[in-house]
C-alpha cells in the first residue's frame, strides 16, 4: 500500500463518508440495516391495521378476508407486503424501479426478510415476478430479481432465476382499471421448467401489490407445473379505494 492509499485509509476513518436516509435523505450517523432514520422508523406508512388472509388488502370489518377474495380467491394461499405504497415509500421504489438506484435494493430486502418470519412462511424456493425481455432491454434490470436474490441471501432459501418467462408484452397495469389488468395478462407468463417446481412451496417476490392479478397469473403457471404452494411477498401494498 502506498503513502497515498494509507493516507486516505486513515481518513476515511477520521471522516467517514456522509451516510443519509434512503427515505427521507436525512443524515444517519448510526448506520443501521434498513438504511432509515430514526424519524421514518417511526413515520413510515408500515402496515399494522386488519388485512384481507389472502391477499393483504386493507379491511374495515369483522371479516378475514376482503369481499373480492370471498368472492373469487386468488391461487395463492397469501400475499404480504411491508408497507402502503404512499409519501416516502412510493418515491423510493420509484428511484428504485426507474432510476436505476439499485443499491436500495439490499435495504428493501432485510424488510422483506423480517415480514417472511413474521409471517411464518416456509418455502422451499424463491423468485420473482419477471418483466418482457424488451421492458429489461430498456431498464437494464429487473427490480423483483434483484430483491429476490438479496433476500434469498438473508433467509437461507434457494434462489431461482428466470425461473418464470413473461412471453407476452402487456400493456403496463398501472394504467388499467381491474377488469383490464386481469384481461391484460391472460397467457403472458409461463415456467422455463416444469420440472422447477414440482411439490415445492414458492416465495414470489414483487415491489408492488396492487390488485393481485400478476401475482395471481404468475401463481396460476407455477402451480400447474405442480408447486404445492405459493406465497407472495411485496414491498408495498397499493390502497385502492
Amino acid at each position: 500500500m502506498n503513502l497515498t492509499s494509507c493516507i486516505n485509509k486513515i481518513l476515511s476513518v477520521i471522516y467517514p463518508e456522509k451516510i443519509t436516509c434512503i427515505f427521507c435523505d436525512a443524515e444517519i450517523f448510526d448506520e443501521n440495516k434498513f438504511g432509515m432514520c430514526d424519524k421514518c422508523a417511526k413515520t413510515l406508512p408500515f402496515i399494522k391495521e386488519k388485512v384481507c388472509k389472502k391477499c393483504g388488502d386493507l379491511i374495515k370489518s369483522m371479516a378475514n378476508y376482503c369481499d373480492m377474495c370471498q368472492k373469487n380467491p386468488p391461487v395463492f394461499e397469501k400475499a404480504s407486503s411491508v408497507f402502503y405504497y404512499k409519501d416516502n415509500i412510493k418515491s423510493a421504489i420509484k428511484k428504485f424501479k426507474f432510476d436505476g438506484c439499485k443499491y436500495l435494493s439490499k435495504y428493501f430486502a432485510e424488510f422483506l426478510a423480517d415480514k417472511y418470519f413474521a409471517e411464518k412462511f416456509s418455502c422451499d424456493v424463491i423468485t420473482y415476478v419477471p418483466v418482457h425481455e424488451e421492458r429489461l432491454r430498456t431498464r437494464g434490470y429487473n427490480q423483483s430479481e434483484l430483491l429476490a436474490k438479496d433476500l434469498s441471501n438473508l433467509i437461507n432459501i434457494p434462489f431461482v432465476k428466470d425461473a418464470i418467462i413473461k412471453s407476452k408484452k402487456t400493456l403496463y397495469q398501472a394504467d388499467l382499471n381491474y377488469k383490464q389488468r386481469q384481461s391484460n395478462l391472460i397467457d403472458a407468463f409461463k415456467v422455463a421448467n416444469n420440472k422447477l417446481f414440482k411439490d415445492k412451496s414458492v416465495l414470489l417476490v414483487d415491489d408492488i401489490f396492487t390488485t393481485g392479478a400478476t401475482a395471481n397469473e404468475c401463481a396460476k403457471v407455477v402451480k400447474a407445473c405442480g408447486a404445492s404452494k405459493v406465497f407472495v411477498l411485496t414491498i408495498a401494498h397499493t390502497i385502492i379505494e
